[in-house]
């Protein structure tokens, strides 16, 4: 269950949305919510101390559902999922599961979009389990290291000590006693290919500089796009309906289908 802090903040979808529930291989239950109609779809990913209903997240499903179907949900180890968080590691597998749902309720096309730590999870995915038709990662570190941040270093104190542990599960984020090392998103992103990538940041973003959008963006194989933003921020501080737009019309031409104007 979320946390009493989190039930605050929970926003209410104004499009009709249809709950749904599923495990990972490694059987952890997600809970999420599918927004729209539209055949081609994307599965939605929110980053470290988010969970799909937030706010910010629900507004950007809201714009994408115009023109697809979105499936999202609060990864493992936040919100009203089950399970500790990995910071992008294991999240490969609740990225599969849900986008077994969305093939399952038939969609041809299928993309992902992370933010964050979702836009980690989203990249190992694409690169180490593949089956998906498009990937948009948003704000996403290359490394887990060499972050000089103010706001990386708050987020290790947060997930490296116990009393930041303590908090982490009063805002509703389940925490483990130790960080599992994977492969980092550089290290894979070349695998992706030729799955179209699209790569989004702001070049102002205070947890990870432009070059971590960069170094992505050089490992990458085609095709592949890089979007440097200005006034973006991190993540959700740049959602827009003009971003949810631009996206839309990234994987329809991508997918090379026509518009739905």
């Amino acid at each position: 269950m979320a946390s009493p802090i989190l039930r605050f903040r929970v926003a209410r979808f104004r499009l009709a949305a249809e709950p749904f529930r599923v495990a990972t291989s490694d059987g952890v239950d997600l809970v999420g919510s599918r927004v729209g109609e539209a055949n081609p779809a994307v599965v939605v990913c929110h980053g470290f101390a988010g969970w799909h209903a937030k706010p910010m997240y629900a507004r950007l499903i809201e714009e994408l559902a115009a023109r697809l179907t979105v499936y999202a949900f609060d990864l493992r180890g936040h919100g009203a999922s089950g399970g500790f968080t990995t910071f992008g590691a294991r999240e490969t597998q609740d990225v599969a599961a849900v986008m077994a749902r969305a093939r399952a309720e038939g969609h041809e096309r299928v993309a992902t979009l992370g933010a964050s730590m979702g836009g980690i999870a989203v990249i190992r995915h694409a690169a180490l389990e593949g089956g998906v038709d498009a990937v948009v990662s948003v704000s996403t570190p290359a490394r887990w290291d060499g972050h000089r941040s103010d706001a990386v270093r708050r987020m290790a104190w947060l997930t490296g000590t116990a009393r930041g542990r303590q908090l982490g599960r009063l805002i509703g984020i389940r925490l483990p006693d130790e960080w599992l090392r994977a492969e980092s998103p550089e290290e894979v992103v070349g695998k992706i290919a030729p799955v179209p990538l699209l790569l989004i940041h702001g070049r102002d973003d205070h947890f990870f500089d432009e070059e971590e959008a960069w170094r992505l963006y050089r490992r990458a194989g085609e095709p592949k796009r890089l979007w440097l933003a200005d006034r973006f921020g991190h993540a959700e501080d740049g959602f827009s309906p003009a971003l949810a737009e631009r996206i839309g019309r990234f994987l329809y031409s991508a997918w090379r289908l026509p518009w739905p104007g």
